[in-house]
């Protein structure tokens, strides 16, 4: 007998083709059997009369960061309830694994600080750790260069032929051991000190177990055609699919040139087998630790050193330049951590009005106090934005961790985009300007996505695929998160299954965690 019929609902089946009104038979983590509406239906366990409500594949976010944050209970709740069931985490150069020597006294510090337990090195061990705890929603991971890098490197600046060999070996493993590709991360330390040669390498092994590369690609502003280039280069020479991340052009300056980055992106992609594709978070704003705006040799040395550096005029000096050349607009530029009371939801103008600060005294006593200062920056064109998410290659995602609202120790306080990125997606290209029909705006989150990541069985609803399934109410589908009140969940999912099990009913969530760790298929 079916664990489950849902019937009377409208169905998209993830292709992007036409929706049909019919039933959904779910047995064990399969869905067992699709019916038509006029054919006539079994009986099931449970049955669920979907009149009025519409059935989708569970969305696939594409770009998640951290994996630390399943170590709590409800990690992913934020996630579900914008009908999420599978999330790919290790983005921007940062992977849990492979742990290589001289990156334990960070992992130690940071599981002292976020209260998990670090105690793994390879990715097969991390993963026996994720699967003995249990997760929410099915879960993968990309090979992070900056972990490579920061595992292996004694000096991050320069390498040695040990230590390069070393990466491919820590790359080759993780590959071996199920991930999905490698992601860099290009502006971060220590990703930026890389030359593409090294990455070109990397992303061989990636390609040799059918991986992918994503990158946080080397400059979102000025140079962002350059770096472009630089992520073809390598998605040529080493023959990978290529992802940019999270596609931007940051600042008023580089408002308008995302036209023609899609235009050489679709000339690549007619000239080459493996395909280049972006993700995108439907939100104008960055959200980043304040560091990433002042000179990166500030940071050398460790991040200790900082808090004395910015106590010289001189250094604060060339930080008022540095604002200057790059014309950072400050007063969009909101402080978002919570430990900071008179600063938080504040933009680094009022604060610097305030006390009677110039703007660069400003940035400075905010780091002196803490280096990890979170904010959020609007910088980015939404007209940009649009031409990206309408892009037929673009994916959808949240570039976010999961992080519950009930752990005891925050990672910053989140961007909308952690709560909101997709029902806002829905809600903005579908239902308020029509830019996206809702085929192809499912086709995005759903099939695009699994196949682009080798997924199998995922992404769709088809006979024998699993049952990772969304029943919304596309009349409520709604984003509640703000900047000002990130932390909202969003609004419309009223079902929701993960490998077969129900794991939202009528709008409430349960305890269960039916995720699966995805391996990649070589």
């Amino acid at each position: 007998m079916l664990n489950f019929l849902i019937k009377n609902a409208l169905i998209y089946n993830g292709l992007g083709e036409n929706p049909f009104k019919g039933s959904i038979g779910i047995k064990n983590n399969l869905i067992e059997s699709i019916f038509k509406e006029e054919e006539e239906l079994p009986n099931a366990k449970v049955i669920i009369d979907a009149q009025e409500l519409t059935l989708t594949p569970g969305f696939i976010d594409t770009h998640a960061s951290t994996g630390f944050g399943f170590f709590f209970p409800h990690a992913a709740d934020h996630k579900l309830y914008q009908g999420i069931t599978t999330e790919i985490f290790g983005n921007c150069g940062t992977s849990p694994a492979p742990i290589d020597k001289h990156l334990v006294p960070t992992m130690k510090k940071l599981a002292t600080e976020l209260d998990f337990d670090f105690n793994w090195r390879t990715l097969e061990e991390y993963f026996a750790v994720l699967e003995k705890m249990g997760v929410q929603f099915n879960v993968a991971t990309l090979t992070g260069h900056s972990t490579l890098r920061g595992g292996a490197l004694k000096e991050w600046a320069n390498s040695s032929n040990e230590e390069q060999v070393q990466m491919l070996q820590s790359m080759k493993s993780s590959m071996q051991e199920g991930s999905l590709g490698l992601s860099t991360g290009l502006i971060y330390a220590p990703g930026c000190f890389a030359n593409t040669q090294e990455i070109i390498e990397l992303a061989k092994i990636a390609k040799e177990y059918g991986g992918v590369y994503a990158s946080h690609i080397r400059d979102e502003r000025d140079k962002l055609e350059e770096a472009i280039e630089e992520t073809l280069i390598i998605g040529e020479k080493a023959e990978i699919n290529v992802l940019v991340s999270h596609l931007k052009a940051a600042e008023k300056r580089n408002f308008g040139k995302i036209e023609n980055v899609l235009k050489r992106l679709n000339d690549y992609n007619k000239s080459h087998t493996p395909q280049a594709k972006i993700d995108v978070y439907p939100y104008t704003a960055v959200s980043t630790k304040l560091r990433a705006f002042i000179p990166k040799k500030f940071l050398e040395g460790g991040l200790s050193k900082v808090k004395e550096r910015l106590n010289s005029n001189k250094v604060v000096d060339e930080i008022a330049q540095y604002i200057i050349d790059r014309d950072y607009d400050l007063s969009q530029m909101l402080i978002i951590s919570n430990d900071y009371a008179e600063w938080e939801g504040k933009n680094i103008q009022q604060i610097a009005d305030e006390f009677n600060w110039s703007l660069a005294e400003t940035i400075c006593e905010i780091l002196k106090r803490d280096t990890d200062m979170w904010i959020v920056y609007h910088c980015i064109d939404q007209a940009d934005i649009d031409k990206a998410i309408t892009w037929p290659n673009a994916m959808i995602c949240t570039d976010s961790w999961s992080h519950p609202i009930n752990a005891p120790k925050r990672i910053g306080v989140p961007h909308p985009r952690s709560y909101g990125a997709f029902t806002k997606f829905l809600k903005r290209y579908v239902f308020d300007t029509n830019m996206l029909s809702f085929e192809e705006a499912i086709r995005k989150i759903t099939s695009m996505p699994a196949d682009y990541f080798n997924l199998k069985g995922r992404g769709r609803i088809e006979e024998g695929y699993k049952a990772d399934l969304v029943l919304f109410d596309k009349k409520k589908i709604k984003p509640m998160a703000t900047y000002a009140s990130p932390c909202k969940l969003s609004k419309g999912v009223e079902h929701l299954w993960v490998n077969g099990v129900h794991l939202i009913k009528s709008g409430v969530i349960n305890d269960a965690k039916p995720g699966r760790i995805l391996r990649n298929h070589h």
